[in-house]
């Protein structure tokens, strides 16, 4: 039997069910190949679920497929990111064996052997500079990806640390993803003004029409049945995979009502309340206002009847706004009305301020 293509752990696709963001796999992928890129680091935002890892795991896959001139090394945000680097770098059959031939001693961070007439490296920081000129002279490039970063010690160490080794062009490259909050305090912090020059790229929704020919495709349905489908979705990454992973296990037990009801209770179980909590009191506030001048269709809202209900200055209502939807959570596109970019995150609000006085 087929394996299902629709993987529900976060970060994860098959290339199946995979739908790719051809814009920013372009530019990121033909910047860093370029012999001189305009940017080694890009930044990508946007709400949990909206499909950063998995766009950074498919360039990655891609880079190392079309060149082999690449090295990739994953780092998690929680580790000490230089000395796992190196690690990472000194552990690898090729680049290793060239570093011994180099003489390049790392006995000293424990991630090594003493080599005979090597020089000792003390700092994590020197260590995988002198690396990186090796790397260098034997025209390899370096491909770092870091998830889930924010404003931390950790990671502005490292990313202090990157700037150097950019600023004496060895080629070492950069993917960070993150929620928008946390990429903005990080390019904002006072010692981090070389990354308020870095590309940030929100990522937004999928596109109805792909989501609607995976469907289509994978399922053997019609174009209007996976159209239907698709809109369930609104474009969000993690729920086109769960809804698809649903109909996949249970379209010959289960109608598509009970599915939707399903889906529901797992956004709102793995992600929305995680969502609602990361908010603070006053966009929490002003979600709760908007879903309070939902329409009939709950659809959309009123930005003026936002407004009058929150008693608040229109300017201060826009900033409220904006945060929200830099964040990924209510889309403004159509001139004086707010959506939700998040599909069913209005029920949930309504579920989880139930009981708020």
């Amino acid at each position: 039997m087929k394996n299902n293509p629709f993987l529900t752990s976060f970060g994860n696709a098959s290339d199946e069910a995979y739908i790719n963001r051809y814009s920013e796999e372009d530019i990121i992928i033909n910047d860093f190949n370029r012999e001189l890129s305009s940017s080694q680091v890009y930044m990508l935002a946007g709400v949990r679920g909206i499909g950063k890892t998995a766009l950074t795991t498919y360039i990655t896959e891609k880079i190392i497929k079309d060149s082999k001139e690449w090295k990739v090394v994953n780092l998690s945000s929680q580790s000490n990111l230089l000395k796992t680097l190196a690690a990472n770098l000194q552990a690898d059959p090729l680049l290793g064996k060239v570093f011994i031939e180099k003489k390049l001693d790392f006995s000293l961070l424990g991630i090594g052997v003493s080599i005979e007439g090597g020089n000792k490296i003390s700092d994590e920081e020197v260590m995988i500079r002198q690396m990186l000129k090796v790397m260098k002279g034997i025209k390899k490039k370096l491909l770092v990806t870091v998830d889930e970063v924010g404003n931390t010690e950790n990671i502005r160490k490292f990313t202090s640390s990157f700037q150097l080794y950019t600023r004496e062009r060895l080629p070492i490259y950069l993917i960070m993803t993150g929620l928008y909050k946390d990429i903005k305090s990080l390019q904002t912090h006072k010692n981090m003004t070389f990354l308020k020059r870095a590309p940030r790229i929100n990522l937004g929704p999928l596109d109805l029409n792909m989501i609607s020919k995976r469907y289509s495709s994978i399922f053997n349905i019609s174009f209007e049945e996976a159209a239907k489908m698709a809109k369930l979705t609104k474009g969000y990454s993690y729920a086109y995979s769960l809804l698809g992973n649903i109909f996949w296990e249970k379209r010959d037990s289960m109608s598509l009502d009970d599915m939707i009801i399903q889906l529901k209770d797992i956004l709102e179980d793995r992600v929305y309340s995680q969502v609602w909590d990361e908010l603070t009191e006053v966009e929490k506030e002003f979600i709760k206002a908007m879903n309070n001048c939902l329409g009939d269709d709950s659809q959309k809202a009123k930005v003026s009847d936002i407004i009058q209900q929150l008693q608040k200055a229109p300017a201060q209502i826009n900033e409220y706004k904006v945060r929200l939807v830099e964040t990924g959570i209510i889309d403004n596109s159509e001139r004086g009305y707010l959506r939700y970019s998040l599909p069913y995150f209005s029920e949930t609000v309504n579920r989880l301020t139930v009981f708020d006085l």
